[in-house]
């Protein structure tokens, strides 16, 4: 059986110019987060889990560059299994301080990722410009800032 609602956001993320569905509620906080919040300003979505070798691998680099750049880039999470504790202790353990949506059931990572860990690179008007699988590099990082910084 096809899930209609997996299906609208996938024809969604794949639409030309479509705004990205992304928005759902804080894993710790259950405050509203949406791309949308950040109008005008550069996000990088994270697809994480805490059970994630290279989501571990690529935590504590994610939350020092999201600290250093947090005037230039806004950062947004996306939790795919964890429960609000795991979440709790993934965030201590490695200093992170920006909102992750909880989506248990991948809808949003699904329609934007083939796995985690995932960065998702969008442009001052939420346009996707480069989607990083795999465990994201400073290098890498730098290197999209650069280009969202110019776009």
């Amino acid at each position: 059986m096809v899930c209609v609602a997996c299906a609208a956001l996938a024809l969604a993320a794949g639409a030309a110019g479509a705004k990205p569905p992304i928005a759902g509620r804080d894993i710790l906080t259950g405050k509203r987060v949406a791309l949308s919040q950040f109008a005008g300003k550069p996000v990088f979505v994270n697809v994480w889990k805490s059970a994630c070798y290279g989501c571990r691998a690529e935590a504590k680099t994610l939350s020092q560059f999201s600290r250093a750049h947090r005037r230039q880039v806004a950062f947004i999470g996306i939790d795919v299994t964890d429960s609000k504790q795991g979440a709790r202790a993934y965030y201590e353990r490695f200093d992170i301080h920006y909102p992750s949506i909880w989506d248990p059931r991948s809808m949003l990572a699904g329609a934007w990722a083939r796995g985690a860990p995932t960065t998702l690179v969008f442009d001052r008007k939420h346009r996707l410009l480069q989607r990083i699988e795999g465990t994201v590099s400073l290098a890498q990082l730098n290197a999209a800032l650069r280009r969202v910084t110019r776009s």
